[in-house]
């Protein structure tokens, strides 16, 4: 998660570990998954939603789409991976998308409060 700090700083006041958090808590919310499952995950955030993104699409997709559009993917943006890619690679960069939203909506969110 530390590649989404990259070349952007935090808002003032916020500290890496609580930025991670809170980006942590967005995806759960959004995926509706168990915060701590997601921060104790060995594979990392990341694979783990990958895995969960993968598992989604073989088979009921609708909590994944719904997901999606909780994060504000775009509909568009989501089809186009999907028929762009196989589903393990579709899966991967659904995740880093859905990464990168989470991100964006929290530090957006901490940016102006």
């Amino acid at each position: 998660m530390n590649e989404l700090l990259q070349n952007r700083d935090l808002p003032s006041g916020v500290t890496t570990e609580e930025f991670v958090h809170r980006v942590v808590e967005q995806l759960a919310k959004d995926f509706d998954l168990d915060g701590e499952r997601i921060r104790t995950a060995k594979i990392g955030v990341g694979p783990l939603l990958k895995d969960v993104i993968s598992a989604g699409l073989e088979g009921d997709p609708g909590p994944v789409f719904a997901a999606f559009y909780r994060l504000d993917l775009g509909e568009e943006r989501v089809r186009r991976v999907l028929h762009d890619h196989d589903r393990e690679e579709a899966a991967r960069q659904l995740a880093e998308l859905a990464l990168q939203r989470a991100a964006l909506k929290v530090w957006t969110r901490l940016s102006y409060r």
